[in-house]
């Protein structure tokens, strides 16, 4: 995909940072989506949204992704890089109508996780709790349930631990982005941890400190020329650039 606009990027960043995280994923995705298909990104697999979000990253700052985690022996901070386009080819593998999972006697039918199944969850009382959240997650998946050739409502039914975890595991390997792990050793006590990486989260905190600079850039540029908001908006990132080092004095 192409770079975002100026105008576009500062629109986003001014309507997406007061929204909720899930809701602001959406937002984003929904900006650089190029009509990949009739689903809108609220009811595609997480991973699908993962995808867009990489595209837009990639298109903002390159493939390369950098950042930090808390070491959880020590404290301490560790660094990481991951690859957009590594991950992006996990893409390929995400299966869009898994089939019925059968284990322990029972037969699951059921979908992949989407963002909108995270806000509604999100929104329900004590969904803070990992456990609650996790288990109201899996019922939100579950379309239909039988258990010995009974058909048994999936909201009445307390699946047993084993079965549980085998869904579990069959919607981490039907997408493999909607839950990105990181495999890290800490270079101070040595502690190896595997750590969440939240594309999402990172994407926004790259487009908000984008933002935050292009309104630096207006600011120095209008007060040197006069010129207004959409000008210097208008102006392609080098142009505006050079300009940028004439007022600082770095370009003579």
């Amino acid at each position: 995909m192409h770079a975002l606009p100026a105008g576009e990027l500062l629109r986003l960043w001014d309507e997406c940072r007061d929204a909720s995280p899930q809701a602001r994923a959406l937002d984003l995705a929904a900006a650089v989506d190029e009509g990949t298909g009739s689903v809108p990104p609220a009811e595609r697999p997480i991973g699908r949204v993962i995808a867009l979000l990489l595209r837009l990253r990639t298109a903002l700052a390159g493939p390369r992704l950098a950042g930090t985690v808390v070491c959880p022996g020590c404290r301490g901070t560790v660094e990481f890089q991951a690859s957009a386009d590594a991950l992006l080819a996990l893409e390929d593998k995400i299966v869009d109508a898994p089939p019925p999972l059968l284990h322990g006697g029972y037969e699951l039918v059921w979908r992949c996780l989407t963002y909108r199944d995270l806000e509604a969850v999100a929104e329900r009382p004590g969904a803070d709790d990992p456990d609650l959240g996790a288990r109201l997650l899996l019922e939100r998946c579950l379309l239909s349930l039988r258990h010995e050739e009974r058909t048994v409502d999936p909201a009445s039914v307390d699946l047993p631990e084993a079965v549980s975890e085998a869904l579990s595991g069959a919607m981490s390997a039907a997408d493999p982005l909607a839950d990105v792990l990181v495999d890290l050793t800490c270079p101070d006590c040595a502690h190896a941890f595997t750590a969440d990486f939240d594309v999402a989260a990172f994407v926004w905190a790259e487009l908000e400190s984008r933002g935050r600079q292009l309104l630096l850039d207006v600011d120095a540029l209008a007060r040197s020329y006069g010129w207004s908001e959409p000008e210097v908006l208008a102006l392609s990132e080098r142009r505006r650039a050079s300009y940028l080092r004439i007022v600082t004095g770095e370009l003579p």
